[in-house]
């Protein structure tokens, strides 16, 4: 069985297209924003990991990752930022947020799949 990606961004054609790079490795969900994200977690999408834009109307990243992260039944749910927003010090804050890892735009497929790979590894093998 396929593991579950809740993708979350405001640009149609980006999430289409990170929906084709992973969607022969994945089960991949969309969300526009961090809006729609919770509102499909909260209705039952159970994503094995969520890939996050920061940058987004409504409720944006960061927001989603506070309310996920304070949460005790979507805490352990890894979050990957995937975002043109970089600094060292953005990373720092991201991290302490709990954020699991974090891939700069424009990205290659390769460099995304690594990441959603590793995050997923980290839990099995943290939850073992």
């Amino acid at each position: 069985m396929k593991k579950k990606i809740l993708l979350v961004d405001d640009i149609k054609e980006f999430r289409s297209l990170v929906k084709i790079i992973l969607s022969g490795n994945y089960d991949v969900v969309t969300a526009v924003d961090g809006e729609d994200a919770l509102k499909k977690i909260k209705e039952g999408l159970s994503p094995d990991v969520i890939v996050t834009d920061l940058i987004m109307p409504r409720i944006d990243g960061y927001q989603l990752i506070n309310k996920i992260k304070s949460v005790d039944s979507f805490k352990n749910i890894p979050v990957i930022v995937l975002s043109n927003v970089d600094g060292a010090k953005e990373r720092k804050d991201l991290e302490k947020r709990g954020v699991s890892g974090y891939i700069i735009k424009p990205f290659n497929s390769q460099e995304l799949r690594e990441g959603l790979s590793q995050s997923l590894n980290a839990v099995l093998t943290f939850g073992n």
